[in-house]
């Protein structure tokens, strides 16, 4: 059995408050510091700016305007940026693509290559420069990861710079920061970190220890979901411990189904990678109880009875209804229905048969037809 994971972790209020503190312990001196467009209007992260720069005069800042997933041409941009006047260390505020953002410029800033040349596993790199992650969302995962998702336009593929060396040196996760989110952005990161503990937990590489985060990361997440009062800090705590879970669960087992349908969704339509998983996991999890896996059973500590299929044939009844009251939605209106779901299923399994592979049960092309003929 191995497992990792290898980034500081500080959780709590107003901890972005104090994160000149954090900083300090790793001898930085002139940060560069990223963060999402859409933040700027928020009265407590301008608190939290200023404190950092009054902290760092010196301090290169950008502000990343850059809507949806990054290219790795958006990347080429940004590490120019930076080059013409370098920091030496790296703070990234914001969503997963902000963060992973900043873990490719990282990465470019002590590697003079293009990025595309470092697209997939690179090997033979130097050491990034340090980096700070502080999540505004609290599911992706992206502060304690070393993945980070970039999208290859000629290819039209998420392919990221995946790099162990990527990983950051700290997150600093602060539920304030995600207070003034759309609520929307909100339920779509959640339910990405209930993907990546159902992935994990049902995969083939999965271990007793990978499995402990994804039920507990699973078990909060779809608490706070479930009691949905998502303004209250508490809630959004108990979504920011399920992201760290499920991350770490799916960083040291594997992902699913649900994990590729979500990357080929996301690419061809531009749907958030969050919300793109949840239209697929729970009738991924249905095709799987109909054949035979039962060990879904384990994520229902509420469960009323000791039969494992009685238990997770609950939890998904229990999914249905959470799926209601988020109005997570079906395929439709991203143009699918009976006479082109074949189509889309041909096209995900070619392009995700490594994801299909880690499925607890046999999952092809005639699987995948299945499960996305009940979302039309």
């Amino acid at each position: 059995m191995n497992f990792f994971l290898s980034t500081d972790l500080v959780i709590g209020v107003n901890e972005a408050l104090k994160l000149q503190n954090h900083l300090a312990p790793l001898s930085i001196k002139k940060p560069g510091i990223i963060y999402d467009a859409n933040m700027a209007g928020s009265l407590y992260f301008q608190e939290v700016l200023k404190n950092l720069t009054s902290a760092y005069s010196n301090a290169v800042v950008y502000c990343n305007e850059f809507s949806g997933e990054p290219t790795y041409a958006h990347l080429e941009t940004v590490a120019e940026f930076f080059r013409s006047n370098p920091p030496d260390a790296l703070v990234a505020i914001g969503g997963g693509s902000t963060l992973d953002l900043g873990k490719g410029i990282a990465l470019l800033m002590t590697n003079n290559v293009p990025a595309l040349s470092l697209k997939g596993f690179p090997a033979g790199v130097n050491d990034p420069l340090p980096l700070v992650t502080v999540p505004s969302l609290l599911g992706s995962g992206a502060e304690v990861s070393f993945n980070a998702v970039f999208i290859d336009e000629v290819e039209g593929r998420k392919l990221g710079i995946n790099s162990r060396k990527n990983f950051p040196k700290k997150a600093v996760i602060d539920p304030r920061l995600s207070m003034t989110a759309p609520l929307e952005s909100v339920i779509a990161s959640a339910m990405d970190s209930l993907v990546h503990c159902v992935d994990s937990f049902g995969s083939i590489k999965h271990t007793a220890l990978s499995r402990i985060f994804s039920v507990e990361g699973f078990q909060r997440t779809f608490y706070a979901l479930q009691q949905n009062q998502l303004d209250r800090a508490e809630s959004r705590l108990d979504l920011a411990i399920g992201s760290v879970c499920g991350t770490a669960a799916l960083m040291n087992s594997g992902d699913g189904p649900t994990n590729g349908f979500a990357y080929y969704l996301g690419v061809k339509h531009s749907v958030p990678h969050g919300l793109a998983g949840a239209i697929f996991l729970k009738e991924v999890m249905r095709y799987n109880h109909t054949h035979g896996y039962e060990k879904y059973a384990l994520l229902n500590p509420m469960h009323s009875t000791p039969s494992p299929r009685e238990a997770t044939i609950e939890l998904l009844e229990q999914m249905d209804e959470l799926y209601r009251l988020l109005r997570i939605p079906s395929l439709v209106p991203f143009g699918y229905g009976k006479g082109n779901v074949a189509e889309f299923a041909r096209n995900a399994s070619e392009a995700l048969k490594g994801s299909f592979s880690g499925n607890p049960v046999e999952f092809n092309e005639e699987s995948a037809l299945a499960v996305v003929s009940q979302l039309t």
